[in-house]
């Protein structure tokens, strides 16, 4: 389409400017979920310039589908593989920082930051609480992909050697806060931000999957689990009702109905209570510490492990 189509479909609506110079027709925009649209601009950035760009920080972590806590920035993140420094305009936001052997990866003909980069950027840059997302993920996909407990020890390890190496680069010592603090065992994005509510809220430590035998000998188990104070906690992220891939093909009252048996079976074979949250509860400190308060957990507890509390109040 010549420039003048392009300006008149744009003014009808019919057309979405994601760059200057490039649209995509609005009914295929409004149809995309907020990482898809994301990944579109980010091919928007791709094809409108002359050398390669190397995705990386967020840009990185929606190419690997990792997750990161808030809405995905108006930038699209861009590494200067020469070492120059670029002032960032025009939708790109560039970084420079020394980049090291296997940084750089190509998938599908574009340049990345390699999934380790991409957890060491993140947890450098981001909130507290975006890192541990970001960094709980990472560690359960290196186990789900071995198949064994032991690589997510490895992982973190290989994050430590590497954050060594990036000694002088910003936000190290944060980023050692939050790759202590994180766990494969977070079952959900929902699951980490929540834990980190719960640290910083000084609520006690939970057992993360915590195991519960029903009645008819069946194994479950919750997100959360306080034995001492006989307690079970439960983040519904509401996900399971709506993804095809959760559904499988089931309709929205089946399933809440087996979540129901499901938590009624688990309270019958342990006589703990039950509390259960939401996003908007995870998201917001006081929602969360009103339930979790509620359920009879009590504030002020000792600190988990050596993580310093003030390092998290103060990077989010």
């Amino acid at each position: 389409m010549d420039g003048r189509s392009l300006r008149r479909e744009h003014a009808a609506g019919a057309l979405m400017s994601i760059r200057r110079g490039m649209y995509t027709p609005s009914s295929l925009w409004s149809d995309l979920a907020a990482r898809d649209r994301y990944l579109l601009r980010m091919r928007a950035v791709l094809d409108s310039r002359k050398s390669d760009a190397v995705f990386s920080h967020a840009s990185a972590a929606a190419l690997w589908d990792l997750p990161v806590v808030g809405p995905w920035p108006e930038f699209v993140h861009v590494y200067t593989v020469d070492g120059s420094r670029r002032s960032s305009r025009r939708g790109i936001r560039w970084h420079r920082a020394p980049l090291l052997e296997g940084d750089i990866v190509e998938v599908d003909g574009v340049l990345v930051t390699s999934p380790l980069r991409t957890l060491l950027d993140l947890a450098r840059t981001t909130t507290f609480m975006s890192a541990v997302t970001t960094l709980d993920a990472g560690l359960a996909r290196a186990v789900n992909e071995n198949g064994r407990a032991d690589a997510a020890v490895r992982l973190r390890e290989m994050l430590v050697d590497r954050l060594d190496a990036l000694a002088r680069a910003p936000g190290t010592a944060k980023a050692r806060c939050a790759i202590d603090f994180a766990t494969h065992l977070a079952g959900s994005p929902g699951e980490s931000v929540s834990r980190v509510q719960m640290h910083v809220l000084r609520f006690p430590k939970p057992e993360l999957q915590f195991p519960v035998i029903d009645r008819n000998g069946t194994l479950w188990h919750s997100d959360f689990g306080w034995p001492v104070y006989r307690q079970l906690g439960e983040f519904d992220g509401f996900t399971k009702y709506t993804r095809a891939a959760y559904t499988n093909g089931k309709p929205i009252e089946e399933i809440v109905w087996a979540e129901k048996k499901r938590e009624d079976l688990m309270r019958a074979a342990t006589g703990y209570g039950m509390a259960r949250w939401l996003w908007s509860d995870a998201l917001r400190a006081p929602r969360l510490s009103g339930i979790l308060s509620e359920a009879g957990l009590p504030r002020n507890r000792p600190a988990w492990s050596s993580t310093p509390d003030e390092s998290i109040r103060r990077t989010g």
